[in-house]
């Protein structure tokens, strides 16, 4: 399996995960969001040939109110930080429980692991599903002060 930038290659109306507004995301307005430079879409395929989607992410810079952070994260940084926000992950129906989440997953850390590096941010934000907030707590995300959905992996 590869994860590669999403391209006009890819079957993105052929995707299903199963909602809705994911599948019309993937279909409708990812390539719009990377050519406006909103966010980059990231699509899981069995090899570099393959055109069916298995799964997709999306990323993008972002900010936080350092009063929304874990309090443990608050200190010594300023009112404002950067972060990174996974916008979006989804697997096809088909190939759920075989991986491809956790995989994309790894693959959005360390792509914006090397980014930081270059850039700067303090950690990966995600906003997620009730349903999904244990797949994300397992790899280390924790609870913001925000809101119970929000979600935060320091770097």
């Amino acid at each position: 399996m590869l994860v590669l930038p999403l391209n006009d290659r890819h079957d993105r109306k052929g995707f299903d995960c199963g909602d809705g507004d994911l599948n019309a995301w993937l279909s409708q307005t990812a390539r719009q969001h990377k050519e406006k430079g909103i966010s980059s879409t990231f699509v899981a395929v069995a090899e570099e040939t393959s055109l069916e989607v298995l799964g997709f992410y999306a990323i993008s810079v972002s900010e936080l109110v350092n009063a929304d952070l874990p309090a443990q994260y608050r200190k010594r940084l300023p009112n404002k930080v950067p972060v990174f926000r996974l916008g979006r992950l989804a697997m096809a129906m088909p190939h759920r429980r075989k991986g491809i989440g956790e995989h994309l997953l790894f693959d959005a850390i360390d792509r914006v692991t090397r980014i930081k590096n270059e850039v700067g941010g303090i950690g990966l934000v995600v906003n997620a599903k009730h349903s999904a907030i244990d797949f994300y707590q397992r790899y280390g995300f924790e609870q913001m002060a925000d809101h119970p959905l929000n979600l935060f992996l320091p770097f």
